[in-house]
């Protein structure tokens, strides 16, 4: 099993100065090579302090000179903001700087308030995804970026410096609703998805990624990423406190920052998922549904994580894992603890494990 960990720089309640925020998730992320993990990843997020990392490509960047041996994944760069052109060309970049150490990873993005505040339609956002994704590809492997949709005119340019190499087997994409999971396993991607119901009712979900993905490329499938929050302590009250505290913190900011109780995906073509969730949450109660969440996350003693991440692999089939450690107001010192006990007690183990 790879495992990696995943950077979010969230300002929960503006606590501390954006500076703070980012020197302490600089200082986490700094860690993930030094005890073992295998990736290092960002998200992409704008305007807000629900996740203030606007650019992962230059995070990673960063981070390339700073490490020799870790994988450096965009976790993920959201397509439909951005000039395929120039997505391409950075991705070459980073994979230049870090020797081939770059993992591309791709998503269509969730938030309202961000596809507004970059004046694109959010009803496009499925098409605008697809029809760059294509062009994106192609382009990382032959060098060369060519397009004619009806989003993205590009006309034919060769590409300097030419990629250093294939990007085929280093290519992910998130897949969370339904309506993308045909769409990652035709692209031939490894899928990540993050925590949102109890993972065992989540194996028809990985189960058509794989049928789809052997249908499309008639091959056995990458193992999917699973995307989990952690709190690991040698105490099982207090890890079980620490998550039932911030990681509940944390999704009422993913709550408010989406608008998951909003009517407006009902409206929105290709979000059809989320307007059946917006309805259950409604049903549910917003306390009940943190709860859940923090249920369906990961914490306890190495222990009792070693045994969940067993039950899952019986649940849902081999999986990788990402694990973010920041986040909902947890101090840098509190992750690190938990991070560092994580990679000390769990990681050996987890990683020792077989998957495709």
């Amino acid at each position: 099993m790879k495992v990696g960990l995943l950077m979010v720089f969230q300002n929960f309640e503006d606590g501390i100065t954006d500076q703070g925020a980012w020197e302490r998730d600089i200082q986490l992320g700094g860690l993930a090579e030094p005890l073992g993990f295998n990736t290092l990843s960002a998200v992409e997020h704008h305007f807000f302090n629900y996740a203030m990392s606007p650019d992962n490509l230059q995070y990673l960047s960063y981070m390339a000179a700073k490490t020799e041996h870790i994988g450096l994944l965009t976790g993920a760069v959201i397509l439909p903001w951005h000039d395929p052109l120039r997505v391409v060309e950075r991705m070459i970049v980073l994979d230049h700087l870090s020797q081939g150490r770059a993992l591309f990873g791709i998503g269509r993005g969730l938030a309202r308030r961000e596809y507004d505040t970059f004046g694109v339609d959010m009803n496009e956002a499925r098409d605008r995804f697809d029809e760059a994704a294509e062009m994106i590809i192609r382009a990382l492997e032959t060098g060369v970026i060519e397009g004619d949709g009806p989003y993205y005119k590009q006309m034919r340019a060769e590409l300097r410096p030419r990629p250093y190499a294939s990007f085929k087997d280093r290519f992910y994409a998130v897949g969370m609703s339904s309506d993308s999971v045909p769409v990652v396993a035709r692209l031939g991607a490894k899928m990540m998805s993050f925590a949102q119901k109890p993972w065992v009712e989540m194996a028809s979900h990985f189960d058509r990624y794989r049928t789809l993905y052997r249908e499309h490329h008639n091959t056995q499938p990458p193992s999917p990423v699973c995307v989990d929050f952690l709190s690991c302590d040698e105490s099982a009250e207090l890890a079980e406190a620490n998550a039932r505290k911030y990681m509940a913190n944390y999704y009422i900011t993913v709550m408010e920052h989406y608008e998951m109780a909003g009517e407006h995906f009902r409206k929105m073509k290709g979000y059809g998922d989320y307007a059946d969730n917006a309805e259950l949450l409604k049903d549910t109660g917003m306390a009940d549904a943190a709860n859940a969440f923090v249920d369906i996350n990961t914490f306890g003693t190495p222990q009792q994580i070693l045994d969940k991440m067993d039950q899952r692999r019986q649940d849902i089939g081999d999986f990788d894992l990402t694990v973010q450690v920041s986040y909902g107001g947890l101090t840098g010192e509190q992750a690190e603890k938990s991070i560092r006990l994580f990679a000390d007690k769990v990681l050996p183990e987890i990683q020792s494990w077989q998957t495709h």
